[in-house]
């Protein structure tokens, strides 16, 4: 009953408040929480809730919009998932919708999204993959490229966009698909385990692996193709760190399938065991250069993706004008 104030708080910036607050009401061991603990975490529910009512509204709004068009997409991430393997999708908190389109169908749906009341944000460091999109209390993250260009062999949207699935009024990402997503996102985006990696995508993907039918290899060979196996392999050596590996549902093999060479393997490691990606959090290039390049599966991976960076700073005005079409 004298549990640490901040720790509510810290459940529900991880995007875990609702869960928590859903899974003890009503239980024995609510009795012995502090009354203004469960506070917080019914209060946070609530707002995921009137968050979660609104988003899924503006998805039922996509779908027409998108149709009217003809601009094939597909949702992703933490929207999407939360539809398939949370009981209660307003359970999982969202901070904005992730949409994937192809990358010619950019222009074409940014308009579309201005004229639906939508205003456009753009950020000079992500404009080569994603702009953002608010209206209200709704942001979509509009991507026509996974991440930036550069970090994947190879360009996956098309062959996602085609693989696509219908979830109800909304069409998502097939699962193979998702399921790499999951892995690769978190290790370029968030630096594995940065600050702002979410609980909520460790929640995602147990959930993810015990309600879905996953074909772990057509997600090893997609993992091989993209040059993003020691990703992969990262972001599930820290959940595993976490919560233990048999909680991941990940079979055994795969791990070893996707584990670097020993040397690169024990540094990662040490980066991970030590949470260097949140202690030296204000030193990002650092962080770049000495742990994220080391998430490539090879040297020209890694040289790519340093390739990439300086063309996608060097065309952030000509992307801008593509974007906004002029």
């Amino acid at each position: 009953r004298q549990a640490d104030p901040q720790f509510p708080r810290f459940l529900n910036r991880s995007g875990m408040g609702a869960l928590w607050h859903q899974r003890l009401a009503g239980s024995p061991v609510a009795q012995q929480c502090a009354p203004q603990a469960m506070e917080q975490l019914r209060r946070k529910r609530h707002s995921d809730a009137a968050l979660y009512s609104a988003q899924r509204a503006c998805l039922s709004e996509l779908d027409r919009l998108f149709a009217k068009s003809d601009i094939p997409y597909a949702v992703m991430k933490g929207a999407h998932v939360r539809e398939l393997a949370y009981g209660d999708p307003a359970l999982r908190p969202a901070g904005d919708i992730d949409i994937l389109i192809a990358p010619a169908d950019r222009q074409t749906a940014a308009r579309a999204l201005v004229a639906a009341g939508f205003e456009m944000h753009v950020l000079g460091e992500t404009i080569s993959h994603e702009a953002t999109f608010c209206r209200g209390v709704v942001d979509i993250d509009l991507h026509w490229n996974l991440l930036r260009p550069g970090r994947i062999r190879t360009a996956m949207a098309g062959t996602m966009l085609e693989r696509r699935v219908r979830v109800e009024d909304f069409c998502g990402l097939a699962e193979t698909d998702a399921t790499f997503l999951m892995l690769v996102h978190p290790a370029f985006a968030k630096h594995v385990n940065a600050p702002e990696a979410s609980l909520a995508s460790v929640a995602d993907f147990v959930f993810w692996t015990r309600t879905r039918t996953i074909d772990w290899p057509a997600v090893s060979q997609l993992l091989q193709d993209g040059g993003v196996k020691t990703s992969a392999w990262a972001v599930l050596t820290w959940w595993s760190m976490l919560i233990g590996a048999e909680q991941l549902n990940v079979p055994a093999p795969l791990l070893t399938t996707l584990r670097p060479g020993p040397l690169r393997a024990r540094y990662l490691e040490y980066w991970l065991a030590h949470d260097l990606p949140t202690r030296w959090n204000a030193r990002r290039m650092l962080i770049q250069g000495a742990f994220t390049l080391c998430l490539h599966d090879a040297l020209s991976d890694a040289v790519r993706a340093v390739v990439g960076l300086i063309r996608a700073r060097t065309n952030e005005a000509r992307d801008s004008r593509i974007l906004s079409g002029q």
